[in-house]
């Protein structure tokens, strides 16, 4: 077992993260063997404290971080090297229908939707909402207490209620000198 020491806070001993990391491991098992076993993971995710999965099509890459009290209540993909602030959502976009007339919204159907993406390489910041349904492209991020409501391009920095472009992550140079680097691991 290869631990990665490239995410070490500063200061921090190799053998105090080293145990941090077995004990991330074992409770990574004990939340999708026991707590949560519809989730699908494909390698190393950290899960913090209060962090939740709805039972639904949820599907994890490789170094996955969720902050404390988290909630996934839809069904989504998430890429490799990704990272979740806290507070974070991924919530339905149709989880009751409003727009029966005579059929009050605790009797209303749930509509299914299409799958949530969020790509490789994502950073999603603090207390941000996602809507169930919107793409995430390789490299964006998100800006803390943002509101997800439509697709985002890859390599591009979004924030605000509802989310809008901000800026680009990287010049046309950076971005293929980044999109390499996304080859070389495997993730695009």
């Amino acid at each position: 077992m290869a631990i990665e020491y490239a995410n070490m806070p500063y200061g921090m001993s190799k053998w105090k993260f080293a145990l941090r990391y077995l004990f991330n491991k074992v409770r990574t098992w004990y939340y999708f063997h026991v707590r949560f076993p519809w989730v699908k993971y494909d390698g190393f995710v950290r899960v913090l404290k209060g962090t939740t999965f709805v039972r639904r099509d949820i599907h994890l890459g490789h170094n996955v971080q969720f902050g404390r009290y988290c909630d996934v209540a839809a069904d989504v993909e998430i890429g490799s090297y990704v990272l979740f602030g806290n507070f974070c959502r991924i919530v339905g976009k149709y989880d009751h229908t409003f727009k029966e007339p005579r059929q009050l919204i605790w009797e209303s159907v749930r509509k299914r939707e299409n799958k949530a993406s969020i790509g490789s390489d994502v950073w999603i910041g603090n207390g941000s909402i996602i809507v169930g349904g919107v793409q995430i492209g390789n490299g964006a991020i998100v800006a803390a207490g943002s509101v997800v409501t439509k697709d985002i391009p890859p390599f591009e920095v979004w924030g605000g209620n509802p989310a809008h472009k901000i800026h680009d992550r990287f010049n046309e140079e950076e971005k293929l000198q980044h999109m390499k680097r996304l080859k070389e691991l495997g993730l695009c």
